[in-house]
């Protein structure tokens, strides 16, 4: 499927369960770039406390500021007849979230945007002709309570499940969230696309264990690259081969394959040198900011668990190993054990890598 065009799609209440940085960028740019439909987030903590004392989001981007009017509640009511709710909560959080809004879910259209593989938990609720599962890959955080920051234009990629029950579905999904101007997909093999996900996201989530800049100071980091990135790419790639998991790119991005190539160029001789500058000057003034980075530094439990963990449950289930992964887990566990904000150093984190063989 190609992108789909902005169109009207029959939605006027769109509702966001977990409005973070992501959703409440989503919910908001939709809001913003049609002020017909109704926006409610649904959300904790200071960053829905300021949407819900403001009444508005401000959504931070290459555009400026907009400051978009939006509802803002802790109340899972509030979503009541919605024609679409997006699902952006942590993978954690997903069993409890979606047990307390099933009261008032209606007919609308439930759409996951979430890292992990939730299926099994969203659909005790959902219809499985009402639940479309996707992915986004851009990079949004919140520098202040009450706004978004998109720091990277963002790709969103749905599909069907296996026997298209959801079709319709995925069709009205699309065409709401192109919307938001983000590029918008769809794909049949959304698992693949998935997957591809975790695995891009896996070496980007050993790099936030000691809050390195994933690429000037990783990537190009000839050591880290060698001991934990490339190894990490390769172990992915590895475990999808013995599960038969056929990888689907996410337009515009690469694919882990294309991840893996791209750590192996950086070792060649001048040409390695000449890209290494190159994609310096680009990130270290924008850099990427992994989610697990972000919450390791609030002290707020992360979703290593069913990002890597996904990988790991993976190889166990088609009897190979996937060691590395497991490391980024244990270490993710340990840095939340010491404190907010404390995190190793990119020496310890190369160093536990260069322990496993």
């Amino acid at each position: 499927m190609d992108v789909a065009p902005t169109r009207e799609t029959g939605v006027r209440k769109v509702s966001v369960l977990g409005a973070g940085a992501i959703g409440s960028m989503l919910g908001g740019l939709i809001r913003h770039h049609d002020s017909s439909i109704e926006c409610v987030m649904i959300g904790r903590g200071e960053h829905g406390e300021a949407m819900a004392d403001q009444s508005l989001v401000r959504l931070d981007g290459s555009w400026g500021v907009h400051e978009v009017p939006i509802v803002a509640s802790t109340d899972m009511s509030a979503a009541a007849h919605s024609d679409l709710i997006l699902v952006t909560v942590k993978s954690q959080a997903t069993p409890e979230a979606i047990e307390s809004m099933a009261p008032y879910l209606g007919d609308a259209i439930v759409v996951s945007v979430q890292n992990g593989f939730n299926d099994e938990v969203l659909l005790r609720h959902v219809a499985p002709e009402k639940l479309v599962m996707g992915i986004t890959a851009t990079n949004v955080s919140v520098p202040t309570p009450g706004t978004a920051s998109l720091k990277f234009p963002g790709t969103i990629v749905l599909g069907p499940n296996p026997t298209r029950s959801n079709a319709a579905s995925v069709e009205t999904a699309i065409a709401t969230l192109a919307k938001t101007k983000f590029l918008v997909f769809g794909n049949d093999n959304i698992d693949g696309v998935r997957y591809n996900k975790l695995a891009i996201n896996s070496p980007g989530y050993a790099a936030s264990l000691s809050r390195t800049n994933f690429i000037v100071d990783g990537v190009c980091h000839p050591r880290w690259r060698r001991s934990v990135g490339a190894r990490l790419a390769q172990e992915c790639v590895d475990v999808f081969d013995a599960a038969g998991v056929r990888l689907e790119s996410i337009p515009k991005l690469p694919d882990i394959r294309k991840l893996r190539k791209f750590f192996g160029m950086l070792d060649w001789p001048l040409i390695g040198h000449v890209v290494a500058i190159g994609a310096k000057r680009i990130f270290n003034r924008r850099p990427i900011q992994f989610s697990l980075e972000q919450d390791l530094a609030k002290g707020k439990p992360t979703e290593v668990d069913f990002t890597n963990g996904e990988i790991t449950r993976l190889a166990q289930r088609h009897g190979v190993d996937a060691p590395l992964n497991q490391l980024v887990i244990d270490m993710a566990h340990e840095a939340q054990s010491r404190g907010a904000g404390e995190f190793f150093t990119r020496d310890e984190v190369i160093d536990r890598f260069e322990q496993i063989a």
